[in-house]
This record gives C-alpha cells, structure tokens and sequence, in this order.
C-alpha cells in the first residue's frame, strides 16, 4: 500500500466537499492545497500519484487521471487533517511503535526491496518514515475516537435482543471424524476393517490424507451448509454410526458422527456479553461519523483546482 495515498480501514468518508472555513485568495503555483497552516506542494504530491499509476492492482486501475487525482488528494486532505488532530490531542507514535511498523513492512520486501523502491520512486527514507509516522498517528486517533465510553443500560441491551431473536438461535451441529483417501477400492477395504471393529482414531491417523488426520480425523462440530454438499449426510446419521463410503472433489470419505446438538434459542444472560459489545461498536462508530463530521467541517482547506483540471 501507498504510504502516503492510502484509505483508512476505517469507516471515514472521503472528503470531497469542505465545510465554509475555506482560505481566501489564491495559492501559490507550486502548492496543491492548503489544509488549515499546512501546505501540500505540487512536487511530493506528484511522486505519491506516479506511484499510484504504475501499480496496475491499486483501486485506481482503469479510473480518469483526473479522477486518480480527486482521490488521492481527498485521502491526503483527510490524513493531514487527522494528523493535525492528533498531535493537537497530544497523540504519539512512540520509537518502538515506529520500529515494529517499519519492521513489518520491510517483510513484504526481501533483501533491499523497501530502499529500491524508494529510490524509485525518488523518496527519502527520512521522508519516508515521516509519512509512515503520519500514518500511524491517523490511525492511533481514530482508534481512539472510535472507543465508546459510556456503559450500556442492561434494559436497552434487553430491548435489542427481544427485537433480534433470530440472532440468537443456534443451528443443528454435529461433530463428525473423517477419513479420506485418493482411491475408492482403499476406502472400501478401511471400511472393512472398521466394521470388523477397528479404532476409527487410530485408522484416520494410519490412512487418512486429511489435515485433521493427527487429531484422529476429528472435523469438530459444524453446521448444515458449512462443509461441501457430500458432507450432508451426517446429518441423518446416528450418534455413534459410521457412513458407507461417499466420493467427493476431494477423493473418497467415511465418516463417523460423534455428536449431534439441536437448535435452541441462545438466553439473554449467555447473549448479553455479545450484545454488549455490539451495542458499543455501533454507537462507537455513531460518535466517531458525528466527530469526524465536526472535524472535516471546522478545517480550512484551500485547494489549487488549475492544478487538478491539468
């Protein structure tokens, strides 16, 4: 990912319309846009969008430059406004924040990947990592601004269970053991011996080419739908049977049913702790869009529109 022009994986809009706190006057030629008392030049936004360009999996793939444009500088505009936020908020990236980061991204480039791409792309690393700290202290904010810190009233919780009980059903699930093999004449002879009483563990750990082969052939517990259509069956099975053998895509299986559960109506006190934390996230995120409006709304953006129509 860019490190510059980049999305949040947040739930932030871009922004395309300010609020009337805009700047009078004209910006200098080599200027971009002003976000409050910062200026964004022309030369290091031009770096950031050739980078954009030449990358054919980015989202900008197949969009107008002057599309690629709008948005790469919507993403700027929102981070620098962010950013200013944050270090206004006394947020900081501390060195090992930083490190581990730098850490990270540096597993996505073997050797000295990371340095020739920045080369190419004519950056510093000193530059480089500024845009990197920028980064996280956008992120580190909007973690922060996304926390809800009120409690949740147990009646309001009660209200939305009562009103989401299909939520809280649980399906039919069975556990099931598997062994499966690449030809149908060794699975009818494995089954020969299982019928003849044979451990089904210590078969699915002998013969079985399955994953799960070491835990025995031990599937855990799933639902109808979950596993492909052949796995269907188990579901009419008894506890303690054994299936005859049945061919998939995947080559050729016999299954053992070790438990089966009913549906049932999961109570409120086993939902609550869910319920609770659903509640927060959403209304956690109701605060942050009303925040996040008020911020975009109170910054004085001034953009150069020559420059974009160019």
């Amino acid at each position: 990912m860019t490190q510059t022009c980049f999305l949040l994986a947040f739930p932030i809009l871009l922004l395309t319309m300010w609020g009337c706190n805009s700047w009078r006057g004209e910006l200098p030629e080599n200027i971009l846009a002003q976000v409050n008392q910062e200026q964004i030049t022309i030369n290091e936004f031009d770096r950031e969008l050739k980078d954009l360009m030449i990358e054919p999996a980015k989202k900008g793939k197949g969009r107008s430059l002057t599309d690629l444009k709008q948005a790469c500088l919507n993403q700027w505009i929102e981070r620098r406004i962010l950013v200013q936020e944050a270090r206004r908020s006394g947020i900081r990236i501390s060195q090992e924040e930083l490190n581990q980061a730098i850490l990270d991204i540096k597993k996505d480039y073997p050797g000295e990947g990371l340095g020739e791409k920045l080369y190419l792309k004519g950056t510093t690393w000193e530059e480089w990592k500024l845009r990197l700290e920028e980064r996280l202290l956008a992120e580190k904010l909007i973690r922060t601004a996304l926390r809800y810190g009120h409690q949740i009233d147990e009646k309001e919780a009660l209200q939305y269970y009562e009103t989401h009980l299909p939520s809280f059903e649980t399906n039919r699930k069975v556990r099931v053991r598997q062994i499966v093999v690449a030809e149908g004449e060794e699975a009818i002879q494995i089954l020969k011996r299982l019928k003849k009483g044979e451990s089904f563990e210590k078969l699915a750990k002998e013969k079985s080419l399955g994953p799960e082969s070491n835990n025995g052939g031990d599937l855990g517990y799933f639902s109808q739908g979950e596993k492909p259509p052949e796995f269907d069956g188990v579901f009419s099975m008894e506890v303690g049977t054994i299936s005859e053998v049945i061919k998939s895509p995947y080559g050729y299986h016999i299954f053992k049913l070790e438990e089966k559960t009913e549906p049932r109506q999961i109570s409120f006190d086993e939902a609550k702790p869910r319920i609770i934390q659903d509640l927060r996230q959403k209304k956690g995120e109701e605060e942050y869009q009303r925040w996040s409006k008020e911020l975009r709304n109170n910054a004085k953006v001034k953009i150069n529109k020559k420059w974009l129509r160019s």
